[in-house]
């Protein structure tokens, strides 16, 4: 082995200057095309800031170097023409069009490009010829210098989308290396090559990482591209081949983490537009479309069924004519009349009678449909007529053998909506269903039989004849109907069903705007004059008090209430007052004084409280709340507090004790009444309204009553209880207070269009006291009578504007005829991520 060393070393340096010969034309190649994409740019440069001296010069350089480019040869010929016609722009050989200046630049961008593409790839071609030196170098042992080899590989390119998988592959040989010239350094140092290698125990490992190691660089580079999806996918797929792969567990926590930070982003920008729909939802509505008519979708028929009801026969009179020739006639003349243009003029007629019964027909009509013809004739002679894809078949009616059998799926709401409501609760309908019966589940086959007949009676009156046609039967399971009729009778009851089964159901958005300000405005005076300043001949302080009672303007304002105290021998004891609710203190209530002035005038103290007081306040109120409700149900929206009152108090109680010795007196106890039984009141406003879809489907029409309730205050009810003892009368009021309530009422009924909105208002309310008090005769002097005056006004105003819009929607969510931006009508509106066993799932649009 030591002998061989030399000539190894030998060869490594041999090899060393092979490569760096190789790299030198690599290098060279490279500074070609560089100096190529270098001459190119300039020249275009000086093209387009109009240097076509210097732009010339450069494609004449780069003609030196790629004398064959035929890029750059019709780049400098477009050059040369620009400067022999400086002074003619107008010249035809010059681009003077859009689209031909546009060419011009899609091809000097895709030449850069070429050039840019020839210079990555000889990049990537002299990288691949030193990887594969530095493999045999590292297949001779040479791991030091195959390792310096693969880094000179590595450093020539630079990162990019073309060059990404190389540097990953040259990297991982770069690891194989370093893993190569330990394993070789560990079985020298013990002077003897290991017994057993790993590729030799363990083939299936390898096989593993080598699995691994590709997966490991397809979701590196999806991760760096911004394919979470995909990279998370890729390092699931290797966690799931080694569970305890901590590289993929690492790459997972931060795909996490990624899509954390956009939750928390889309956290903040929800915030922020639902912040920014409550600033925009202050704004009333307007007018944003005209709608001056409206047309009505007719529903969609069969072309024969269409033939029918628009081909007028001006007059048709038969007297005891056969049936059969009744029908040619008429098969005839359908022709003549025919201008509908719909596919072949005219209809076939077909008669089928078995029995060769063949009445005679007696009728004479003008300007009718085809159709009504037919009805009439029909009618007249006990038959019937089936219109089918390419016929109209007349038979006889009331035969078993014409009914056929038909499945028509039906839900629950279409079932409301058919019978009003009233499904299931039918009158003795259970009992003359015939296919009632007591087996099974009493109470589910009672709904079900009683839904079946409120069918069968609804479609009876709606022109579906089951007493008349033998054999005719209707069945109902809860979720399909099975009828047996005649084959026009089953349209009839498709044609029905058509209509009922498609969902009308209509979305309410109620908008309450109140807006409340109230403001005070109050001066007064008050006056306390005391002469007791003074003593006697016998000691004692003489004189009298003056005082001015004037009225606060809180206390004007403040709702009258009944005086309530405990009283004791005509001596009050405690005042007991009803309870107080949040926020309902009238502007300027505790107001204290705005100064107090204190003086002594001959002995007279002189005291003067002046009143000065200016508030404002308001609050302003927002509510916008929407539902979903279908046709013809009730919706309701609350905006309120819940206020509860008793309203059963148990009685109020006395016990008076007896008397105990000489100087001791009765006790007396009394045991009030308490609450037992309470009302819950909503305090606010309340919105109950009835959406109806019309026929037209697109009316719709509201019964609208909207409530505002407001709490006034309290009232005493009762009168007060009284125990007497030897020398002891106490008196206890009642305390049974009922609040009192003010209720403003609006009901009414309007049809509006879809998506129109409709406007309540009035529900205004102003509230003024003005107080102006004054000491008689003083108060009446000019100037110097207002300090004996007290005035004061006090404003509450409200107004509340209610807001109803009806918009029909879909059941996906979405309007159902209006067209919003980005938003087509029958849309389905879901959630963007979807919760399944293994986690959420984005939904895919």
């Amino acid at each position: 082995m030591t002998k061989m060393m030399p000539s190894l070393r030998s060869s490594a340096r041999l090899l060393g200057i092979a490569v760096a010969f190789a790299c030198s034309i690599g290098a060279s190649a490279q500074d070609d095309t560089e100096t190529k994409i270098r001459l190119m740019t300039e020249a275009l440069q000086a093209r387009d800031s109009g240097n076509l001296t210097l732009s010339k010069a450069k494609l004449e350089e780069l003609m030196e170097i790629a004398p064959d480019d035929v890029s750059v040869k019709r780049i400098l010929g477009s050059v040369d023409r620009l400067i022999a016609n400086a002074d003619s722009p107008s010249s035809s050989s010059i681009p003077t069009t859009e689209d031909d200046r546009m060419a011009a630049l899609q091809r000097e961008a895709e030449y850069l490009a070429g050039l840019e593409t020839e210079r990555i790839e000889k990049s990537m071609q002299s990288s691949r010829e030193m990887r594969e030196v530095a493999r045999r170098q590292a297949n001779r042992g040479e791991y030091d210098s195959a390792l310096r080899t693969i880094n000179r590989a590595i450093s020539g390119l630079e990162p990019n989308p073309m060059t990404q998988v190389l540097i990953e592959e040259l990297k991982r040989d770069e690891r194989e290396f370093l893993r190569q010239r330990s394993q070789y350094s560990a079985t020298t140092a013990n002077g003897s090559p290991s017994s057993i290698s790993v590729y030799e125990a363990s083939p299936d490992f390898v096989k593993l990482q080598q699995q691994i190691e590709v997966l490991r660089l397809r979701g590196r580079s999806q991760f760096f591209a911004g394919d979470i999806e995909g990279a998370e996918a890729t390092f699931k797929q290797i966690e799931a081949l080694d569970p305890n792969n901590s590289m993929a567990k690492d790459f997972l926590i931060r795909i996490a983490r990624e899509r954390q930070q956009m939750g928390h982003l889309n956290k903040l920008k929800t915030r922020e537009q639902l912040l920014q729909e409550v600033s925009n939802a202050w704004q009333r509505p307007s007018i944003y479309e005209e709608r001056p008519g409206v047309e009505v979708e007719d529903t969609v028929t069969l072309p024969l069924t269409e033939k029918l009801n628009r081909i007028i026969i001006p007059s048709v009179n038969f007297t005891e004519v056969e049936l059969g020739k009744v029908v040619n006639t008429l098969s005839a003349i359908s022709e003549q009349f025919d201008t509908t243009g719909l596919g072949v003029k005219g209809v076939n007629l077909v008669l089928i009678d078995p029995e060769r019964s063949n009445p005679a027909v007696n009728i004479t009509l003008r300007n009718l449909s085809l159709k009504r013809i037919l009805d009439f004739i029909v009618d007249s002679v006990g038959f019937q007529y089936e219109v089918e894809a390419d016929a109209v078949v007349v038979r006889p009616g009331g035969e078993r053998t014409n009914l056929d059998t038909e499945f028509f799926p039906i839900s629950r709401s279409t079932v409301i909506r058919m019978t009003g409501g009233n499904s299931g609760a039918g009158a003795g309908g259970v009992f003359d269903d015939p296919f009632y019966t007591d087996e099974g589940d009493r109470v589910r086959d009672r709904g079900v039989a009683s839904d079946a007949q409120t069918i069968r009676n609804f479609l009876q009156q709606a022109g579906v004849d089951f007493r008349g046609v033998e054999g005719s039967t209707l069945a109902y399971d809860g979720s399909a109907m099975f009828v047996t009729q005649t084959r026009r009778n089953l349209e009839r009851i498709r044609n029905l069903l058509n209509r009922y089964t498609d969902v009308k159901q209509v979305e309410i958005e109620a908008k309450f705007l109140e807006v409340q300000e109230g403001s005070l405005e109050e001066l007064g005076f008050d006056w306390i004059i005391d002469e007791r300043g003074s003593v006697g001949t016998d000691g004692y302080e003489t004189g009298e008090i003056y005082q001015t009672s004037l009225r606060q303007l809180a206390q004007a304002a403040a709702p009258a209430t009944a005086s309530s105290a405990i009283i004791v021998n005509d001596e009050v004891i405690d005042n007991i007052s009803a309870p107080e609710l949040p926020g309902s203190k009238l502007l300027g209530a505790d107001a204290v004084p705005f100064t107090n002035v204190i003086g002594n005038i001959d002995g007279v103290n002189v005291n003067v409280a002046i009143r000065a007081l200016s508030q404002k306040s308001g609050s302003d109120l927002l509510s916008a709340p929407k539902v979903t409700v279908l046709s013809g149900n009730e919706a309701k929206i609350n905006v309120s507090q819940e206020f509860r009152y008793p309203t059963r108090y148990s009685d109020t109680e006395s016990d008076v004790g007896s008397t105990r010795g000489d100087s001791g007196s009765a006790g007396v106890t009394i045991t009030p009444g308490t609450p037992e039984e309470f009302e819950t009141r909503n305090v606010g406003v309340e919105l109950a309204v009835t959406p109806i879809v019309e026929e037209d489907d697109y009316s719709i029409t509201l019964d609208l009553n909207p409530r505002v309730t407001e709490f006034e205050g309290f009232v005493e009810y009762g009168g007060p209880s009284i125990a007497m003892t030897q020398d002891r009368v106490v008196k206890t009021p009642s305390g049974f207070y009922q609040p009192v309530f003010a209720v403003r009422e609006v009901e009414t009924r309007v049809t509006i269009w879809d998506g129109a909105t409709v406007v309540m208002g009035g529900m205004t309310r102003e509230d003024v006291v003005t107080v102006s008090d004054k000491v008689p005769f003083l108060g009446d002097i000019p100037l110097f009578g207002r300090l004996f005056r007290s005035e004061g006004e006090s404003s509450a105003k409200r107004n509340l504007l209610i807001f109803v819009t009806a918009n029909m929607v879909s059941p996906g969510g979405s309007p159902k005829r209006q067209t919003l931006r980005g938003v087509q009508p029958g849309s389905l509106f879901q959630n963007p991520t979807i919760v399944t066993p293994s986690g959420s799932e984005s939904r895919s649009q």
